[in-house]
């Protein structure tokens, strides 16, 4: 018995390993490569580089242009999701605090109808919103992208902070109310603190989400310096050429934020995904 437990361990070891490599390999090849001489990368003649340069990092950082200027798009990337994840954060903190003291929401249609939103299909919602914010003017507009980012994160991050803040007992909140708080004294000294870990998994997808966003980007972005990070790195591809090495070395940069963003809170994010799986 003891044998058959060890080789299953063995396999499952194994194909997660296998998984892992599957999964890792085309951002440490993507690294290496950003390191190489342009010659080198379309040879690819050997993994590491032979001749190691900074200088697609440099072409990319310093080179600037008025239709390429990649610290530009980062700072709008940047500015984009900050603010994307502070409102969604105050709208999903106050509507899943409401579901979550309410138990006709919490089983009624909108309950559900916030997982039916983070479900849909947004790519069907591009005309209609480009229509929209063009009428408005909020087309080339940073602020409008914050605003539909904001609505697409907002739905999936309240359905989360539900969870949390279920699991703050009761008892807290009347206690306060006793010592004469009020209800908004005690949502912002008594909740909010209790549910620091799923506010934190929230804010944390919200930006990253916000970060990594492509597509509404690309239909309601017009000005080349109000770009975003992965609509500038569209500007390294061309139909007759693609600047390959300034390209890779983009790629890295945009995933550093994520990687540094998402390593420190990892933890929060597996109990923020796992807090309404076991009720106690």
């Amino acid at each position: 018995m003891a044998e058959i437990n060890r080789t299953k361990n063995i396999i499952t070891v194994c194909i997660v390993v296998v998984v892992l490599a599957l999964i890792i390999w085309p951002f440490i090849y993507i690294f290496i490569s950003s390191f190489k001489p342009l010659k080198e990368i379309m040879s690819r003649a050997s993994f590491l580089p032979v001749e190691p340069t900074l200088k697609n990092y440099q072409t990319l950082l310093f080179a600037r242009t008025p239709v390429r200027d990649f610290p530009r798009f980062l700072f709008n990337s940047l500015y984009v999701s900050v603010f994307t994840a502070f409102f969604s954060l105050v709208i999903s903190s106050i509507s899943g605090y409401g579901i979550a003291r309410n138990r006709r929401l919490r089983a009624g249609l909108i309950s559900k109808f916030l997982l039916f939103i983070y479900v849909f299909p947004t790519v069907v919602l591009l005309v209609p919103i480009y229509k929209l914010f063009t009428s408005m003017g909020l087309y080339d507009n940073l602020f409008g992208l914050i605003i539909i980012y904001t609505a697409l994160v907002s739905p999936f991050c309240t359905w989360l902070l539900v969870s949390f803040f279920e699991n703050i007992p009761r008892e807290l909140e009347e206690s306060a109310g006793i010592d004469g708080a009020g209800t908004f004294t005690t949502f912002t000294r008594i909740v909010i603190p209790l549910a620091s870990p799923g506010l934190v998994t929230a804010g944390a997808y919200s930006f990253i989400t916000a970060w990594g966003e492509y597509m509404f980007a690309l239909i309601l972005m017009s000005s080349n310096l109000k770009k975003t990070g992965p609509l500038g790195l569209a500007t390294f591809t061309a139909e007759q050429y693609i600047e390959w090495g300034p390209l890779l070395s983009g790629s890295i940069l945009i995933m550093i934020p994520v990687f540094i963003l998402f390593m420190p809170v990892s933890g929060y994010f597996i109990k923020g995904f796992t807090a309404g799986a076991v009720k106690e």
